[in-house]
């Protein structure tokens, strides 16, 4: 009898801790509800508070957007989306529209707003027969400003993740037309004046080596940085022959631990998924960098200069992210070289020619945006 006593007591303490449990995941979010402005982990804007007026239009509109701020503000919200995200990837299915789960625990980002990326692998989404021809028009208008100035032009078209490693992609992923966009812009400029330096030979060849790209991440990393700065170089090489392009290999490489990149960050799970990824060995020569215009939103963009006090050409480069990791190599080739985040038109070369009067003006853009004609 008194055995049975104890384990009813025992049950009653279990089922109140267990309702006490339950009560408090239940108010705890609300008592730790937030008011920031961004979230750390998603890298967006948060949802404000939003404003009661007495009238019919913000009274009818208020519930929607009360539900919109407490979605983003609830307490706990990060480390359960965090949870949510993690059994995501587990299940191959992603919790974000912009980010595809390849094989391998590979991270593809594919936003559809930045592109259609996807539909392009897939080929699927060609170019027009006009929007070629607006870009033939534009690179060759550009290419003809500069050559009156004396200045050559180098545009040079970055491969997106899945170019490279298509095999990492999910099965599921069918590629249903003959070419993408950048093999309809390369076959397209074939017989231009304009040098359009397509890296994805260079880049599948070197795969041989080793890692080119972060799988959790969209970026090439180091190595894959260097193979494109190797190209690049060589390709500028026809114009000036005294640079002489470094050929780096795998081995000139020892791995350190990564803790994952942008891809990984937008599903909330950074914390989870590491990589071993490449780091030269030799550190790269110094070169002075200035901040020339700071950007108003994010410092990333902002436009700089590297001063490398050599006998060299000079060099004007419009970039993207990509050029973040290939910055270091190419400095070291030229005397002085600016870096502007934009895609630039005439008006905006005769701009930023006061910088710097450059031998050679360096576009490059990474494959996704090609969509994106200027």
């Amino acid at each position: 009898m008194h055995t049975e006593n104890s384990k009813n007591k025992a049950s009653r303490i279990f089922d109140n801790l267990l309702i006490v449990t339950f009560v408090i995941g239940l108010f705890l979010p609300l008592v730790l509800t937030h008011n920031r402005k961004e979230s750390a982990t998603e890298k967006r804007k948060l949802a404000e508070f939003p404003e009661l007026k007495w009238d019919q239009k913000s009274m009818t509109k208020f519930p929607s957007q009360f539900e919109s701020f407490f979605n983003d503000h609830f307490g706990l919200r990060d480390q359960l989306t965090q949870v949510y995200s993690l059994y995501s990837i587990i299940l191959k299915n992603s919790s974000n529209p912009k980010v595809l789960i390849g094989l391998d625990d590979w991270l593809f980002y594919v936003n559809p707003s930045e592109g259609n990326s996807l539909e392009d692998y897939r080929r699927n989404d060609p170019f027009t027969p006009e929007e070629l021809r607006s870009w033939k028009i534009g690179l060759e208008a550009k290419h003809k400003w500069l050559k009156q100035q004396g200045i050559s032009y180098l545009f040079v078209a970055v491969p997106d993740k899945y170019s490279i490693y298509s095999e990492y992609m999910p099965e599921h992923i069918r590629q249903v037309g003959k070419q993408t966009r950048l093999d309809q812009l390369i076959e397209y400029m074939k017989d231009s004046e304009v040098t359009v330096l397509d890296l994805r030979p260079a880049l599948l060849a070197a795969k041989q080596q080793g890692q080119l790209f972060y799988k959790t991440d969209t970026h090439w990393n180091n190595f894959g940085a260097a193979i494109a700065q190797h190209e690049i170089i060589r390709t500028i090489q026809k114009v000036y022959p005294n640079l002489n392009p470094i050929n780096y290999s795998w081995q000139d490489f020892g791995l350190i631990e990564y803790k994952s990149g942008d891809i990984a960050n937008m599903l909330n799970i950074s914390y989870f998924l590491k990589e071993m990824v490449p780091e030269l060995r030799k550190p790269l020569p110094r070169c002075d960098k200035q901040i020339a215009e700071k950007h108003p939103e994010d410092q990333m963009k902002a436009t700089f200069f590297t001063d490398c006090r050599i006998d060299a050409p000079k060099a004007l480069i419009f970039r993207d992210s990509f050029f973040i990791a290939l910055q270091p190599y190419i400095s070291q080739y030229f005397a002085k070289t600016v870096y502007v985040w934009e895609w630039p038109d005439i008006k905006l070369l005769e701009k930023y020619l006061q910088y710097n009067h450059p031998d050679i003006v360096i576009e490059a853009r990474v494959e996704r945006h090609l969509k994106f004609i200027k």
